[in-house]
């Protein structure tokens, strides 16, 4: 059975393909066309402020924690940690960021919410 958790102050469009055992943090944005699978009996942990590009697929063969500000991008499903420097800025960048993706994906995607309490 399929399980989400979405933070209130994540954004995950609609047409993004969650199957599995999922929980995604504040601050997080899944793009459209991604696709998470957490089958059974793995777990996916979405952490703080992470980014899932438009049509990037994963697929962790394990139960998998994404660390805080990473992001997966491309075709490949590339991945990038951020380093840790300049927090202060990096962290208001990545709020200014979320802010404006929450004004502006509904507009053009339904956005999915979390199907637990």
């Amino acid at each position: 059975r399929d399980k989400f958790t979405i933070h209130s102050k994540a954004v995950v469009c609609q047409d993004v393909d969650l199957k599995g055992d999922i929980t995604i943090g504040p601050g997080t944005v899944v793009h459209p066309k991604a696709t998470i699978f957490g089958l059974a009996p793995i777990t996916v942990r979405i952490t703080n402020h992470c980014v899932i590009g438009a049509a990037c697929l994963v697929v962790p063969t394990e139960d998998e924690t994404l660390e805080e500000y990473t992001c997966i991008y491309g075709p490949a499903a590339d991945r990038r940690v951020w380093s840790g420097r300049g927090k202060v800025q990096e962290a208001d960048l990545r709020i200014k960021h979320a802010e404006y993706l929450r004004e502006m994906l509904p507009k053009f995607n339904r956005l999915r919410r979390s199907d637990g309490p």
